[in-house]
């Protein structure tokens, strides 16, 4: 059956229905837990996982602008839960997802087959920087720094030289990983404060040179898909609000980019158009296409009400379908059910398109620094 709507007033439900299926998705074992989805997760509570699903937590309470409302000794145990996770070397990341990568890693390989994406190194410094924003949601910061990147110019040169930069998707995202913690190490822990900034510059001057005056997306290569083109888009951007650097060149073509590809399945895939879209409206400040944005951003909206559980409160990742990979890891059944993934994709997404249709303050939903 669809769930199909044009009227959008169902988002202002949203800040009543979402915290309903949080408290769903609790545990009942360990203080902090939360599911990955309703009913289909493929591991118990009590099994050493979670890091995500409870990250996320942190992110939804925070777009619904409740965070600060949580019982004080919850956000303890939800700092002390994320915390627990971290390592010796500063990487917090969770063992059943790595572990779960590692072995698709071994097989891969040896069926000589390319599994870059999902190598172990780029899924813990994924989960590592959404551990250091999740904790930094919460007003604390993780007890160590995450030093596994480089702090020179010429290893900067090298780290980005060395990424396939026609997969930009991929490449980019590792660009915004050594901004974001080149900011994040200086900020909490005063790691090279003193060459910190210089460092940020040269990453994000390198990168500009592979900016596409085209069409203003970051890559290299001429087959090039527009998915990856506005995915690595938004990779690069996000390492650029991470810097509070977010001002970019050609901002009025990654909107007619972003305008052109039809509307995707998946909720990632969904949100990055609407953050390109978003990001570059606010350098135009509306003055370019502005009705085709929001006409589109009200597309944006039956779409994602396709994802949408009323009665639950929570989307799913596809519609109609939880996710069941996450980094590659399978964790669900993919039951037609909402899961948590797609539910903090949703809410990020609702938040800059209320911004973009000017019915942000009516919502109150508050958007975070990836």
């Amino acid at each position: 059956m669809s769930r199909h709507s044009e009227n959008i007033d169902w988002i202002f439900e949203l800040k009543k229905q979402v915290p309903v299926f949080l408290n769903r998705l609790k545990g009942t074992e360990k203080e902090a837990f939360f599911h990955y989805s309703l009913s289909g997760d493929l591991y118990p509570e009590n099994k050493n996982w979670g890091l995500g699903n409870t990250v996320f937590a942190v992110k939804i309470y925070y777009t619904l602008d409740i965070i600060d409302l949580l019982p004080q000794d919850e956000i303890k145990s939800i700092i002390h839960f994320i915390k627990s996770f971290q390592k010796s070397d500063g990487s917090i990341y969770d063992p059943l997802i790595h572990r779960k990568v590692s072995l698709l890693n071994r097989l891969y390989e040896a069926k000589n087959f390319d599994f870059s994406n999902f190598r172990g190194q780029q899924t813990r410094r994924a989960e590592t920087r959404q551990s250091f924003t999740a904790l930094q949601l919460l007003h604390s910061r993780p007890e160590l720094p995450y030093l596994q990147i480089p702090y020179t110019c010429e290893e900067i040169d090298k780290y980005l030289s060395d990424l396939d930069w026609r997969k930009p998707y991929s490449a980019s995202s590792h660009f915004s990983h050594l901004v974001f913690f080149l900011q994040r190490n200086r900020e909490f822990f005063d790691t090279h404060a003193e060459s910190a900034d210089g460092l940020i510059d040269y990453a994000i001057d390198w990168a500009n040179k592979l900016q596409s005056p085209e069409d203003g997306s970051w890559y290299r290569g001429r087959n090039v898909s527009i998915s990856q083109k506005v995915n690595g888009a938004m990779k690069v951007i996000t390492g650029l609000k991470a810097v509070d650097k977010s001002t970019f060149k050609y901002p009025e073509k990654l909107i007619d980019l972003c305008l052109s590809v039809p509307e995707l399945e998946q909720a990632c895939d969904s949100l990055d158009i609407i953050y390109v879209i978003h990001s570059a409206s606010k350098i135009t400040g509306n003055s370019y296409r502005y009705q085709d944005m929001q006409d589109f951003s009200r597309r944006w909206l039956v779409n994602c009400y396709e994802h949408y559980f009323p009665d639950i409160g929570g989307f799913s990742f596809y519609k109609h379908k939880a996710n069941q990979y996450y980094y590659g890891a399978k964790l669900t059944r993919g039951l037609d059910e909402p899961d948590i993934h797609g539910t903090v994709l949703l809410l990020w997404g609702i938040a800059l398109v209320a911004q973009i249709l000017r019915i942000d303050k009516k919502l109150g939903f508050k958007e975070f620094i990836a």
